[in-house]
């Protein structure tokens, strides 16, 4: 996983504090209910709740470092963090009693360093990853942004699956991207160009490197287009720099964006040429690890590109679907016009942006209560490109 570090400093502060905090305070209060049954007087204990102070900063140290390096992100990481943080910290409160005055009483002080090693697993691993995770999956302050790429000079050049290829036009594909972008911004939407990639035909597509799964978690794709694989590198440095907490999946797991329909608290997976199995557990794994109440459900896609070619979302939920896809897969669907395309993209709750190429979906979407906006994409679509290709939205 790949965290912001500003973020990721401050969830790490915030964990350890809280996982050395409760420890401290379970220990020192443990001490003072025993000393009705001990010789020890009120005078004595005071002092002694001292030698708890360094064994917590210890631990402070311990979990601050573990959560710089993620050990929070799973549940033993946090326990192992608690164990190691309590047993230095233990050890250490324990050399400085032996060297100091109290040293005739530290038999009963030492069996309160072994409460507080437990205290310190145990708190890491339910509080102190608590926080972390809590702190990390906080949404950046921002609002409704489009990550979007420039085409490249070598467009023309981009793979071509499922349809003959057909000569683009550079310059109408340029005026045509000009007018998405315009789109979007004229439907409140803050533009975040990627850096432009003249040697990558495909990366104005940036749909298919990321995938967002939330205002502040986002997954890093492997294409399964071997040739695009250079694309992701900067759209997860742009993503990182507005405030994304990242996971990447690894070889040699295939999935890309355009197989990947958020709706609502379900995630669609399309197992298409470009996704295979492997992606599909990696994406499933993520949502766990990130703590997400997401379900993703796998889609066999017939004889399409991806499944947002032949299924995308309306505002309210409603999937679209075209070709042999079957309707029934989804809660609520509706099957467009046949030879139209089903990829819409929302622009607001009563605003969707249709292809100018697909007269009957935009039929459809206006005759159920929409503002439709059309746009030419037709240089895109040559190349198998649809309205959610140009664009990552959160």
């Amino acid at each position: 996983m790949i965290t912001p570090w500003s973020r990721r400093l401050t969830a790490s502060f915030f964990a350890a504090l809280a996982t050395a905090l409760v420890a401290y305070a379970v220990t020192v209060l443990a001490f003072f209910l025993v000393d009705s049954a001990s010789s020890l007087s009120l005078q004595t204990l005071l002092p002694l709740t001292e030698n708890f102070a360094l064994p917590a900063l210890v631990l402070l140290i311990v979990a601050f470092i573990a959560g710089l390096i993620d050990a929070f992100a799973s549940w033993w990481g946090a326990l192992i963090t608690g164990l190691v943080g309590g047993l230095l910290g233990a050890a250490t409160g324990g050399l400085s009693v032996a060297r100091g005055d109290v040293v005739q009483i530290l038999d009963q002080v030492v069996a309160f360093y072994f409460l507080f090693i437990v205290a310190a697993t145990v708190t890491s691993a339910l509080l102190g990853r608590r926080v972390w995770r809590t702190w990390v999956a906080r949404p950046a302050t921002r609002g409704r942004v489009a990550f979007v790429r420039i085409p490249s000079a070598k467009l023309a050049e981009g793979i071509v699956t499922n349809q003959p290829r057909v000569l683009v036009d550079a310059e109408a594909a340029d005026k045509q991207w000009d007018d998405y972008v315009s789109a979007l911004t004229g439907a409140g939407w803050q533009i975040v160009e990627i850096a432009a990639a003249d040697d990558q035909p495909d990366a104005v597509f940036v749909e298919d490197a990321a995938v967002v799964l939330s205002p502040s978690i986002a997954v890093l794709t492997r294409p399964g287009a071997e040739g695009r694989r250079v694309e992701v590198a900067a759209v997860g440095d742009r993503l990182r720099e507005n405030g994304f907490t990242l996971y990447e999946l690894e070889a040699p797991g295939t999935l890309d964006g355009g197989d990947v329909l958020v709706v609502g608290e379900t995630v669609y997976v399309g197992r298409s040429g470009r996704t295979d199995a492997d992606g599909i557990r990696q994406l499933r794994e993520v949502v766990a690890m990130a703590g997400l109440d997401l379900t993703v459900v796998a889609v066999p896609v017939p004889s399409a590109l991806h499944l947002k070619t032949i299924a995308t979302a309306l505002p309210d939920g409603t999937v679209l679907v075209s070709g042999e896809l079957e309707p029934g897969v989804f809660e609520r669907a509706l099957r467009v016009p046949a030879g139209e395309s089903a990829n819409v993209v929302p622009l607001d709750e009563r605003t969707v942006l249709v292809p100018a190429s697909a007269p009957g979906t935009a039929g459809l979407v206006a005759d159920l209560g929409y503002t439709v906006v059309k746009i030419d994409l037709s240089e895109f679509e040559k190349l198998e490109g649809s309205a959610t290709c140009l664009s990552i939205r959160s």
